[in-house]
């Protein structure tokens, strides 16, 4: 009767699962330093890239949110023209009687919020120190607690009230001048038809909005004050506009751009305004990658040589099962599953690790002011970072390793399968 017909496990041809998965098992338990050094080294790929990830899509999520909320809103609305312009931030291109906009934009679906504003050059002075900053005229009620979140960043002090005659000034630019709530600065700026202007206002409150361009570059007063003192009135920059938080943005926008079709003016969303910062934010995801990319090729030629190690060293067993009629795609089978259960045990050994800081981080945040001191990191946030948890890239990654792991096994499996059973058999 043949051999393969009579083995426990072995039906024509091939091994029963149970038996291909309790065989690998075994087989990667003969070399237990090899198998743990190969595993460790997936792990620690395995960590790195989860804690990576986690911090860069944190960065990049805070980021976006302190961009939208305060800074530039979902999208924009400026007078035809502006837009290529806006780095000058020029006042002679305004919108005229913005307030006439604003009801069609918010009676656009998904529109939750919109307020015009003016925003333009000055330079803060506190009698001994002048600086060049951007000045923000907002409508208070509209802007700070409803299109924007200003009154939610008020660190000390008070939030602006509409008409009153103060400045909210960014945490950073109180730091330079050593000014505390009460002190008064002097804005000097010039109007819509270029005469200097200067006006003295008491500091009313300071804001602490993790955003560098706010916290350390600007200052905000009511769009009363800023229409006064520019000659601007019934005049604006531009309409922020903030979108309901369960729609999609990209159609959002163009229903809000076809609602202003035809008149002069243009609709940006807020990726087209901060372009710069988002080809940043590509160059620094394509950095990270690579890097990663680097362990992860690590880990899987230390799989590949695991497994091919192991096919050298189990010749006469491959000659034995093939002479028991085991077909070259049963062998084959046998070292992809080794391969798979390193990169699964190598998966699992770097992701359960890798949970305890990512949660604590998500919750408690990261000091980066503590780590690197006052420096710009390149993001549009200051201080506590917070990591990002995602359960499906957790388990994404845990399946991405044991696939990557079986690849890399494939070639050490055809190798294996190639045996002659005979010489095999002949092999010391």
């Amino acid at each position: 009767m043949p051999a393969n017909s009579d083995s426990p496990g072995l039906t024509p041809g091939t091994l029963r699962p149970g038996l291909t998965l309790r065989m690998a098992v075994r087989n990667l338990a003969r070399n237990r330093r090899r198998t743990w050094i190969t595993v460790v080294t997936i792990a620690v790929s395995v960590f790195l890239l989860h804690i990576t990830s986690s911090l860069l899509v944190g960065l990049e999520n805070q980021s976006f949110d302190n961009l939208i909320f305060y800074q530039t809103g979902h999208a924009e609305v400026y007078p035809a023209g502006y837009f290529e312009e806006r780095e000058e931030l020029p006042l002679d291109n305004p919108l005229d009687r913005p307030e006439a906009l604003l009801e069609d934009v918010r009676g656009v679906e998904g529109v939750a919020a919109a307020a015009p504003r003016i925003v333009f050059q000055a330079q803060l002075s506190n009698g001994i120190d002048q600086i060049p900053v951007q000045g923000i005229g907002m409508a208070v009620a509209e802007e700070g607690t409803e299109a924007l979140r200003l009154d939610q960043a008020v660190v000390k002090g008070a939030y602006l009230s509409p008409g009153s005659e103060g400045l909210l000034l960014g945490s950073g630019l109180a730091e330079f001048f050593e000014a505390s709530i009460g002190d008064w600065l002097t804005v000097l700026t010039k109007t819509k038809q270029g005469a200097y202007e200067a006006l003295d206002l008491p500091v009313l409150g300071l804001l602490g909005t993790g955003n560098p361009q706010i916290d350390r570059n600007s200052f905000l007063i009511s769009l009363e004050t800023a229409r006064s003192m520019l000659q601007m009135e019934g005049e604006a920059t531009e309409i922020v506009v903030r979108f309901a938080p369960a729609v999609r943005e990209e159609p959002t926008a163009r229903r809000l751009e076809a609602a202003l079709a035809g008149r002069p003016v243009e609709v940006k969303r807020w990726e087209e305004i901060e372009a710069d910062f988002m080809a940043l934010v590509e160059t620094k995801r394509l950095g990270s990658l690579l890097m990663l990319g680097l362990f992860v090729l690590i880990a899987v030629v230390g799989i590949a040589n695991t497994i091919l190690m192991a096919a050298f060293e189990r010749i006469r067993e491959i000659g034995t099962l093939m002479a028991m009629g085991l077909r070259p795609s049963g062998i084959r089978k046998l070292f992809l599953t080794e391969g798979a259960l390193l990169g699964g045990l190598g998966g699992l050994t770097g992701t359960i690790p890798a949970l305890a800081p990512i949660i604590y981080f998500s919750v408690n945040g990261m000091d980066l002011l503590s780590l690197y001191g006052d420096v710009d990191v390149g993001y549009p946030v200051k201080g506590l970072v917070y990591m990002a948890v995602s359960p499906a890239f957790l388990i994404g990654v845990v399946l991405a390793t044991v696939a990557l792991a079986g690849a890399a096994s494939y070639y050490p499996a055809a190798r294996a399968n190639r045996e002659n059973p005979a010489e095999a058999l002949r092999h010391v």
